[in-house]
């Protein structure tokens, strides 16, 4: 071996998103052994092994929820504050119009997939007839609704936004305050930008402490994951898990598309650099929790301006979330095949917006579909016990979700980012 080709396999080697790799595909190799399917060991000894070897990955989601909220304040305080007052508006405004559209884009192709693929339909009725009401919270689909998103938007108390983690809430805090900044003069302004500043370095300094350790986290979670699921839940309802998963591909197609002509980027080169957020979104199935370096990858390795990425990464964290629009379309109508249930016009008009506005409201959190999800079949007059049929797969397929709004975020970012240059 020469020279040359040792000293790039070695690099390789170093490079984190390749170790990562490497843990994503021991952890899956590990649960499937520990698991159902091949059961090397009794079920309660794998649960148990399975919680060791994800408590690395909890504290890590922890420590990253630590530094999500004052890195989401500060980031868009100085987004805003660092940037000129038309071009924080542009940002904002142009940012909101592009989520809107992909969210309707991504509604538009789940109806498609289903109308084509017809997952309903390969139901058994002796299944259905099995399956008992689930145990679910229902919301109040006109509470959760436009008319609830709307009034629920502007924050009323901060400390208990804070603490309940309402991401939308805070970033509209985030934003009036950057605004008000901009009013004011630089001696007034000083201390509380620096202050946000010295937050935003902390924040990021733990952060990169807490990615020399990925590769043990993604190993851990994905490892506990498959043993608790499993891999035969995916046989019961395989078309539809089939066709989520192309719903996802189409997705991050449509995203390469949107780099190639509206940034005149390399897509491949776009979703090379992407690899280290995606494996990271794949293990901890959270947005949120990714947000921090989701931030990082956008300004450093997509070389995105901050005062575009500290605006779209928090903001599209919060709302854009194409993935989940498109799920929450799939499973409704691949609910309403398995029934036998004709839907009118107007109730599929009815769920592309209940599913836009659904992923807008949806928290960045594991699993948090669920209980919007059955708001959605309750409005519908559909049969909430339903959700029965989704409930074994849909963490597996949350993981998807997580990686499609992840990259959908740093698409957001690249995109307006070029646009608004």
């Amino acid at each position: 071996m020469t020279s040359p080709e040792l000293s790039e396999r070695l690099k390789l080697r170093e490079q984190l998103w390749f170790k990562v790799i490497i843990g994503l595909f021991a952890g899956f190799m590990v649960g499937a052994l520990l698991g159902e399917n091949f059961a090397f060991v009794q079920r309660e000894v794998a649960l148990t092994i399975g919680e060791w070897i994800a408590l690395p990955g909890y504290i890590f989601m922890t420590l990253l929820k630590f530094v999500v909220i004052p890195l989401v304040i500060s980031s868009v305080i100085l987004g805003i504050y660092q940037g000129q007052n038309n071009k924080a508006l542009n940002t904002l405004g142009f940012g909101l119009i592009y989520i809107l559209c992909t969210s309707a884009l991504a509604t538009g192709l789940a109806f498609f997939l289903a109308g084509i693929i017809e997952p309903g339909n390969a139901i058994n009725n002796s299944f259905l007839g099995a399956i008992e009401e689930h145990n679910v919270k229902q919301l109040n689909v006109i509470e959760h609704g436009v008319i609830g998103i709307i009034k629920g938007i502007f924050p009323d108390n901060l400390f208990r936004h804070m603490n309940n983690t309402d991401m939308l809430q805070l970033v509209v805090a985030a934003i009036i305050v950057g605004f008000a900044l901009l009013n004011m003069s630089k001696q007034e302004t000083k201390p509380l930008v620096d202050l946000m500043q010295s937050i935003q370095t902390v924040c990021m300094n733990i952060v990169l402490w807490l990615m020399k350790y990925t590769p043990i986290v993604v190993f851990g979670l994905i490892a506990n994951t498959v043993i608790n699921k499993g891999l035969g839940a995916i046989t019961a309802v395989s078309l539809f898990f089939l066709n989520v998963v192309i719903g996802l591909l189409a997705l991050l197609l449509i995203y390469m598309l949107l780099i190639t002509f509206l940034t005149k980027r390399n897509p491949f080169e776009f979703m090379k650099n992407c690899r280290e957020v995606m494996a990271l979104a794949l293990a901890t199935s959270s947005s949120s929790a990714t947000m921090p370096v989701t931030l990082r990858v956008t300004e450093n390795v997509h070389k995105v301006s901050p005062q575009v990425s500290r605006l779209i990464i928090p903001l599209g964290t919060t709302i854009n979330m194409d993935a989940t629009a498109m799920y929450q379309a799939t499973v409704v109508l691949f609910i309403a095949q398995a029934f036998g249930i004709d839907l009118s016009t107007m109730q599929l008009v009815s769920i592309v917006l209940l599913a836009i506005v659904a992923s807008i409201g949806a928290p960045g959190i594991p699993s948090s579909s669920i209980p919007i999800l059955a708001g959605t079949l309750a409005s519908q007059g559909l049969p909430v016990e339903g959700i029965a049929l989704i409930l074994g797969v849909d963490r597996l397929l949350d993981m998807g979700r997580s990686v499609v709004n992840v990259t959908g975020d740093m698409t957001a970012a690249t995109v307006l980012d070029r646009f608004i240059k």
